[in-house]
């Protein structure tokens, strides 16, 4: 095995087979939807179900401290990303904190949601749901070669341990008395970025990328995420796998890093939804991951992003 340097983070251990690792980024270092049988299981991961309305997040996931199965996470908007509403849950100060993030298109068409804690007992639990109301309707574009663009804000929880600095956003339950640091649940560190879709609904594809990331609990700047091009469950497709799509995640020098797969909604394929599983997103790091989220709308009149004007409407 290769070993890394670490600027920023510590690997604390290798997770058990129900989990992945745990990462620490130091104490203060500065620097919708129903069950998820239908989603990809290298996306869905650990997620049982979710249940989103744009003010109330029920979620059931596998390693959930609370009782009973589907606990009510409570809103916390010191945690909120551009573009995302964050939900909590922490039974006690040594039960785990689930932070989730979600959103809904615009046109209430599609929805996404992804959750994780922040790891303890060497073990965290994380995964992401997305789900659309209707049918899949194929847009009818003005151009001739069927090309639709969507962009938008990324949103992810990983599980890179947030500082426990008693900052605005430290919203772990405060800890009493001389407790080991191994029995502490962490905190997700949450990750920000821009989101952009290239879809052609002729050939059926879709590719794209994420970009200016950012760890936004260190403020540690992240590389960009290639979403490899990928086919497009076609119109024909006689159950609700139309208009669903699941590819590779990739850096730039075309190393695997990790999957993507989303739903797109709305008349005309108006929204988009997804979610975005990455086992690295930092070269010099190890067994760090990332559940991430993206709810977007088509460039043209409802979507005038500065970046929309680089695209044809």
């Amino acid at each position: 095995m290769i070993r890394r340097v670490w600027p920023l983070a510590a690997l604390l251990a290798i997770g058990a087979c129900s989990g992945p690792a745990i990462i620490s980024s130091g104490g203060n270092n500065g620097g919708g939807g129903g069950d998820t049988s239908s989603i990809p299981p290298e996306l869905a991961k650990n997620l049982k179900s979710v249940s989103f309305d744009g003010e109330t997040m029920k979620v059931n996931i596998e390693g959930g401290d609370g009782h009973p199965a589907e606990v009510t996470y409570e809103r916390d908007t010191r945690l909120d990303v551009p573009g995302y509403s964050a939900y909590r849950t922490q039974e006690t100060p040594l039960d785990r904190l689930y932070v989730a993030l979600g959103a809904i298109s615009t046109d209430g068409s599609v929805q996404a949601v992804t959750v994780g804690d922040g790891g303890v007992s060497n073990v965290y639990y994380a995964g992401g749901s997305y789900d659309r109301a209707g049918g899949f309707d194929a847009p009818k574009t003005n151009s001739a070669d069927g090309t639709v663009h969507y962009a938008g804000s990324y949103a992810a929880v990983t599980n890179v341990n947030a500082p426990r600095d008693g900052g605005p956003d430290d919203v772990a339950l405060p800890v009493s008395g001389s407790v080991s640091g191994s029995v502490i649940p962490a905190q997700p560190s949450r990750v920000t970025g821009d989101i952009f879709l290239d879809t052609n609904f002729t050939d059926n594809t879709v590719r794209g990328s994420i970009s200016n990331r950012e760890l936004v609990d260190t403020h540690t700047a992240l590389v960009d995420v290639i979403l490899v091009p990928t086919s497009i469950d076609p119109t024909d497709d006689p159950d609700t796998r139309a208009g669903t799509f699941s590819g590779a995640a990739e850096y730039a020098d075309q190393t695997v890093i990790g999957t993507y797969g989303g739903i797109f909604g709305g008349e005309g394929a108006n929204s988009v939804a997804g979610v975005v599983h990455l086992t690295e997103f930092n070269p010099n790091w190890e067994n760090e991951q990332e559940h991430g989220v993206f709810v977007l709308t088509q460039c043209g009149p409802s979507n005038t992003l500065p970046i929309c004007d680089n695209v044809a409407p």
